[in-house]
């Protein structure tokens, strides 16, 4: 099921990135400031399907990595790590388009220059966002379809075809209809290509799951790590003001990081699971992408504030919050389907018999005392909580897999889903 989930996925992406690509406003112009302002609802729609064609990049590529085993495995794991952290990061910088339009629509262009500079030269956010973001994403392009073919789950041609469409994405994504369309065009046949072999091929035959386990053990992990972070960013929100900038920055980011690390540790849960816990995973997945993505807002936030003062910025966040696009399309399924996607998880997990009723009932109280205790310093309750959930389920995930046993995750759970 996963591995049409992810075939699925990597058609609708470039798909996603050659429509957003046709429709960008700023399209051969050479203009740096108000053709935003001029297109407001080009701008919307670009930023939205380029936000979306990122996310869905993420479980596409991570379903290509998966049939790995021996063969490919050092890039494997490369790409994996550059995936999770970077693809995903990078897919947030998109929000700052909506940030730059509610900037031109209540500013002069000099003074929301003087915005956007200041957010680009925020260290913490430059650091924590942009390096890796940008990273990561050229790093997800270029090695996931090479260490896919190394690993024998698509062929040569297939990879040659996906760094093909990258290359001209990277030239000429900027250009003017139609030369900018080359690369996502290039690119649906390339991952349409990849995302049918992966479906009909079986690789790895009798190779011993070397990447496999790298992938569970960096996924347990994540089961401490992502309410870890979340707790810290929770617990250093109340001191997160405009007159400690660095503070602030840094909490955004824990909160980041810890809402994008629940998406390896959900989905080395519902490998364990049966399908109603596999099919919540993969929504759940693709919630925590979005919602995680808006934590840089709060530092887009931050940069209006120290330029422009508590008024301006008010009208500014007023102005952004007020497009439904990125309300309907983007935050709010985002938070929402997050929060239930990790009670559903848990609640399949338990039906499942991975795991004791008191991880559900842990995550129910953790996600209820988050929405109620937020604002105040109280407000690490809901993390803690969560913390103790996944904790307890990371000590049942823990016990080693049977002496011989070198399937995948995705092929134990098809496994027990079959029987």
């Amino acid at each position: 099921m996963w591995r049409k989930a992810a075939a699925v996925a990597l058609v609708t992406a470039p798909i996603a990135l050659a429509v957003a690509t046709g429709v960008d406003p700023a399209l051969g112009t050479g203009e740096v400031h108000g053709i935003y302002r001029a297109h407001p609802d080009a701008t919307q729609w670009h930023s939205l399907l380029l936000h979306w064609a990122w996310v869905l990049f993420v479980p596409g590529m991570l379903g290509l990595l998966a049939p790995i085993r021996t063969r490919g495995a050092v890039l494997a794991r490369i790409a994996w790590v550059a995936v999770v952290l970077g693809l995903a990061t990078f897919s947030a910088l998109m929000v700052i388009d909506f940030f730059i339009l509610a900037l031109e629509q209540n500013l002069p262009d000099a003074q929301a220059a003087a915005v956007n500079t200041r957010f680009e030269e925020q260290t913490p956010t430059m650091a924590g966002w942009q390096w890796p973001g940008l990273m990561g994403w050229a790093l997800s392009l270029v090695l996931v379809p090479v260490a896919a073919a190394r690993g024998r789950v698509i062929s040569w041609w297939t990879a040659g075809a996906a760094l093909l469409g990258t290359v001209l994405y990277f030239l000429f994504a900027i250009s003017p209809v139609p030369v900018n369309l080359l690369g996502p065009v290039v690119l649906v046949g390339a991952y349409g290509a990849a995302g049918w072999q992966l479906i009909t091929r079986r690789s790895g035959t009798g190779e011993a799951d070397v990447f496999g386990a790298f992938r569970r053990r960096l996924s347990t992990l994540c089961l401490y790590a992502a309410p870890a972070a979340f707790a810290l960013g929770m617990l250093t929100a109340p001191a997160a003001t405009p007159d400690r900038p660095a503070v602030l920055q840094v909490s955004a980011l824990l909160l980041h990081l810890g809402w994008l690390l629940f998406v390896p540790a959900v989905l080395v849960v519902a490998s364990r699971g049966r399908r109603f816990t596999r099919v919540a995973a993969g929504v759940t997945v693709v919630a925590l992408l979005h919602f995680s993505a808006l934590m840089v807002g709060d530092t887009a936030d931050l940069a209006a504030r120290q330029v422009l003062g508590a008024a301006a910025a008010d009208r500014v966040a007023e102005t952004m919050g007020g497009y439904p696009l990125l309300a309907f399309g983007w935050a709010l399924p985002g938070m929402a389907l997050s929060l239930l996607g990790l009670i559903a998880v848990t609640v399949g997990a338990a039906a499942d018999g991975v795991t004791g009723k008191w991880v559900p009932a842990l995550t129910v109280a953790g996600v209820a005392a988050f929405l109620v205790l937020a604002g105040g310093p109280a407000g690490v309750a809901g993390p803690l909580l969560l913390g103790v959930a996944f904790v307890l389920l990371a000590r049942r995930l823990g016990a080693p897999a049977a002496p011989g046993d070198r399937r995948t995750p995705v092929d134990q759970a098809a496994a027990v889903s079959a029987g």
